[in-house]
């Protein structure tokens, strides 16, 4: 890495552990110049929803926020959230800064993505500009692990519904940039879009959300995810409810099958309740209640040996 952008990170992360530190949550910057396509979104919008919490209608200036664990709790794992909202919106609160909240408070450096949503972009950028975004926040997660005190080959990502399509993406297509992966070194995915084709199998909304009414096969091909899994894909656990009719069990299903067949490593729990987007499922009743201590014991598993 350049000394001039070491310096940079370093100093933003600087400032970033110390609010942390102090009990707010800071942004951290994910590109270290303009970002690409940076004209495609004119402005931030969000708004507050009962019961949901903050929801972004629209970002313009991408970034992640950073929950920090107690010094002496913290652990060697990094997790980048990604929250879901149909490629439209995105349910921060809800899905993101709920999870930050409980990542850290058990020991695991969370980040939560503030990405561009494809819904409200007309150019070219449309299907691209969400997952360049994933991709450069796991850079500056894995730049950032000597500082913040991770390793930089334990990082996750975690995403819900359309958030999980995003996660997905970034665990079956990966960039190399100075020597570093994009691919994340594990993943969790909720109630996940991972399906895309012409018989809208996954999510409809999310499929024109990124996608547009009328895509590109090859596109289409790109984003259907199943299809893209080979033998590099990280480990994956899958969690899904039996109920939910907005993003049907199926997506998880055919995502698992294809990991079992090129011999990753994957774990899936199915839920008889939870319906969609349960997000923390702290209201609700039945085992679905428990699947975040379920997700925080398989991260502990999978490297209780390395």
């Amino acid at each position: 890495m350049r000394p001039s952008v070491c310096h940079r990170i370093l100093g933003m992360l600087g400032v970033a552990l110390s609010l942390s530190l102090s009990g707010q949550a800071p942004t951290i910057p994910i590109y270290d110049t303009t970002a690409p396509c940076l004209e495609a979104v004119t402005a931030d919008s969000s708004y507050y929803e009962a019961g949901i919490g903050e929801v972004l209608a629209a970002v313009r200036e991408p970034g992640m926020d950073y929950y920090a664990p107690v010094p002496r709790a913290g652990r060697q794992e990094a997790l980048l959230i990604i929250p879901g909202g149909g490629y439209t919106v995105a349910a921060f609160d809800h899905e993101g800064t709920d999870m930050g909240r409980y990542f850290s408070a058990r020991g695991v450096h969370a980040f939560v993505l503030r990405y561009r949503l494809p819904a409200g972009i007309t150019t070219d950028c449309k299907s691209t500009v969400a997952l360049q975004d994933a991709q450069a926040a796991i850079l500056r997660i894995r730049q950032s692990a000597d500082s913040l005190g991770y390793r930089a080959d334990r990082v996750g990502v975690m995403g819900f519904s359309a958030g999980g399509h995003l996660a997905g993406s970034l665990s079956v297509h990966a960039r190399q940039v100075d020597g570093l992966s994009t691919r994340p070194d594990f993943s969790l995915l909720v109630y996940p879009v991972v399906l895309m084709d012409t018989a809208f199998s996954g999510h409809r909304g999310s499929q024109h959300a990124l996608l547009g009414t009328e895509p590109d096969p090859d596109r289409l091909a790109y984003f259907n995810l199943p299809d893209q899994i080979d033998s590099l894909t990280p480990p994956t656990i899958l969690f899904h409810a039996s109920d939910d009719v907005g993003v049907r069990p199926r997506n998880s299903l055919r995502y698992y099958e294809r990991l079992i067949a090129h011999g990753v490593p994957a774990d899936l729990r199915l839920y008889a309740n939870g319906d969609h987007g349960f997000a923390s499922a702290r209201e609700l009743d039945g085992p679905v209640s428990h699947w975040l201590e379920e997700a925080v014991a398989w991260i502990t598993q999978l490297f209780v040996t390395r």
